[in-house]
């Protein structure tokens, strides 16, 4: 029978010790109460969010002959030309709080 829910990928992760302003870390921890999500996730969602809009990191990649990084959102990565267009009016949370911030901080 197949499954209606199919199994969520296991992604390897490695773990590292990083030391934060006390600041910047509490600002980490009130937002991870907002998205009620943990420290994990939000790191990880803001560090690929910056990798895949910077583009001079991206292009520093391509002549350092390394791909782009990976998306990390539990999908299989598609080419360009076939993922859906994103909808401007609904940005994901992660995205739309970042874009915030960057414009508070203009």
């Amino acid at each position: 029978m197949p499954m209606v829910i199919p199994k969520q990928p296991k992604k390897e992760r490695d773990q590292i010790t990083i030391r934060l302003d006390r600041e910047v870390l509490q600002s980490l921890e009130h937002y991870c109460r907002y998205l009620e999500s943990g420290r994990d996730y939000v790191i990880n969602q803001c560090l690929a969010f910056i990798f895949r809009k910077d583009k001079p990191f991206t292009m520093w990649l391509a002549g350092q002959g390394i791909g782009p990084p990976a998306e990390d959102n539990g999908a299989a990565a598609q080419p360009k030309s076939v993922r859906p267009a994103k909808r401007k009016s609904q940005p994901t949370a992660v995205q739309e709080r970042l874009s915030i911030a960057q414009e508070a901080s203009k």
